[in-house]
């Protein structure tokens, strides 16, 4: 009697083993999931709108024509400039298509602007 006692148990627990493996692999399938839909929505909230290249040119150029009579003949100041209305445009970019840039609020200028000019003063971001 204590041989099929046993036998049983070892069945049960067998059984309830099988149970928790399961369960396991279904939570472990959902934390996936779970975390793919996160990460996949951080990825598309820091993803480049698509610009036309025209519309691009246009506003570096814009842009940096803002600054020219201040960098005049100075060569590191035309990089920084140059480098600073690239960083704006992918800053823009993220947020707006080509033909809604002019949306941008003032807040968001200012604080772009702001984030762009460290970029710029940070002497390993220049290319």
């Amino acid at each position: 009697m204590t041989k099929t006692g046993s036998k049983k148990d070892s069945e049960s627990k067998k059984g309830s083993l099988g149970k928790y493996f399961i369960s396991g692999i279904i939570v472990a399938v959902l934390l996936y999931l779970v975390l793919a839909y996160v990460n996949d929505s951080k990825n598309e909230d820091t993803e480049a709108i698509i610009w036309p290249a025209e519309a691009e040119s246009l506003f570096v150029k814009s842009c940096y024509d803002k600054y020219r009579n201040q960098v005049k003949d100075d060569l590191s100041k035309q990089e920084f400039s140059k480098t600073f209305c690239r960083c704006m445009l992918e800053k823009i970019k993220a947020k707006y298509d080509a033909e809604h840039a002019d949306m941008m609020s003032d807040e968001e200028a200012k604080q772009w602007g702001a984030d762009c000019w460290s970029h710029v003063l940070n002497p390993n971001n220049l290319k």
